[in-house]
């Protein structure tokens, strides 16, 4: 049952992450055809000089999935190959964005709520496991802006986990990008 219930979200995460992976080389083509205008370089800028320094995109909780390859928490002979970080809390969750940007894409995977893309000049910003959102593409966010709330898992004790991750040339580890708490 147990494996059975991970080989079913993993594949959810799959999706998931086959989207985010296309519409980052999406968004990388639109860069690289037009330019980025003068204040997206700013942005890009400011972003890359405040590694270590981002806000959480969530008020509380505690990171329960760390990036890059580890093992599974249970079946100790499976490995999972994380592109970025798990944070976990109970109860509603707001998100918010971790740097000023731009909205540049939101979709629905089934089983796997809503994932919301902000561009931060060259860098990417991606938030999953979404619902509420309260921007659309186009938007500007300003840092710490609320851009929807975290699923609540009714079947985990309305736990909230939220899958953040960031992207330049190729995914970044998150925790290495925003302040330690």
């Amino acid at each position: 049952q147990l494996k059975k219930e991970l080989e079913d979200k993993n594949k959810v995460a799959r999706k998931i992450e086959i989207e985010i992976v296309r519409i980052i080389e999406e968004e990388r083509n639109k860069t690289i055809k037009s330019n980025d205008t003068p204040e997206q370089k700013l942005i890009g800028e400011n972003f890359s000089e405040n590694k270590g320094r981002l806000p959480w995109p969530v008020d509380k909780g505690i990171i329960t999935s760390h990036f890059g390859i580890h093992k599974h928490p249970v079946l100790k002979y499976l490995t999972e190959d994380n592109i970025g970080i798990e944070i976990t809390s109970s109860g509603k969750m707001n998100v918010r964005s971790v740097f000023k940007g731009e909205v540049v894409k939101i979709f629905t995977i089934s089983g796997a709520n809503m994932t919301v893309i902000v561009r931060h000049g060259k860098y990417l910003s991606v938030y999953a496991n979404l619902i509420n959102v309260r921007v659309k593409p186009g938007d500007k966010v300003v840092t710490k802006q609320v851009i929807g709330d975290v699923w609540s898992d009714p079947g985990d004790n309305n736990n909230s986990t939220l899958k953040f991750m960031i992207f330049e040339s190729k995914y970044q580890d998150p925790e290495l990008w925003i302040s330690k708490n």
